[in-house]
């Protein structure tokens, strides 16, 4: 988030290097491209978006449990495309660029 705004920068624009999570080697690069193979877990980054979902909220969009819900959830964090935040999760910098890289080639 910007601290003269308040806002986020939006995929275009720079963001702080501190704030940026990025895949800093290659393996790290590989084993997101990894987790977001299963549709599931894209449906799921795509469901979260621009806001916060609750592990509630996500497990009942897909009708699966919650237990089943966290674990690809923490896989998606675990690839830096969410993160936990007070009440949920939300997309990082990296997860909304790869939705709309994504989106950019359909």
């Amino acid at each position: 988030m910007n601290p003269a705004d308040g806002k986020e920068p939006s995929v275009g624009e720079a963001m702080p290097k501190e704030e940026a999570k990025w895949w800093e080697t290659a393996e790290d690069h590989r084993f997101a491209l990894e987790v977001l193979q299963l549709g599931l877990r894209r449906r799921m980054l795509k469901f979260i978006g621009p806001g916060t979902r609750t592990l509630d909220e996500v497990a009942g969009e897909f009708g699966i449990s919650a237990d089943l819900a966290e674990y690809h959830l923490a896989l998606l964090e675990k690839a830096l495309v969410i993160e936990r935040v007070d009440g949920g999760y939300r997309s990082t910098f990296t997860g909304k660029a790869y939705l709309e890289n994504v989106k950019s080639r359909q």
